[in-house]
């Protein structure tokens, strides 16, 4: 297990943690765990909804190219 620690100047975003905190019955640790964690979630869902929409604009009905071969062709001119 890691051990975090943290030196944060905001006396109004330490109050606000607490405050979510209790609200939520958790350990003002455990606030701090699950927010980081919804965050990192959601930057990897958000990675692959752009990745799928990349996907989407490539046409299905369409070849596509091999790189290692046209690499392999650039290499040998």
């Amino acid at each position: 297990m890691a051990v975090l620690k943290l030196k944060i100047a905001d006396d109004a975003l330490i109050q606000r943690v607490r405050n979510s905190a209790a609200r939520r019955n958790v350990s003002v640790e455990e606030e701090i765990v699950e927010t980081l964690r919804a965050r990192f979630v959601a930057e990897r869902d958000e990675l692959v909804r752009r990745a799928d929409a990349i996907a989407a604009m490539t046409p299905g009905n369409v070849e596509q190219s091999d790189s290692t071969k046209m690499v392999r062709e650039d290499r040998d001119r």
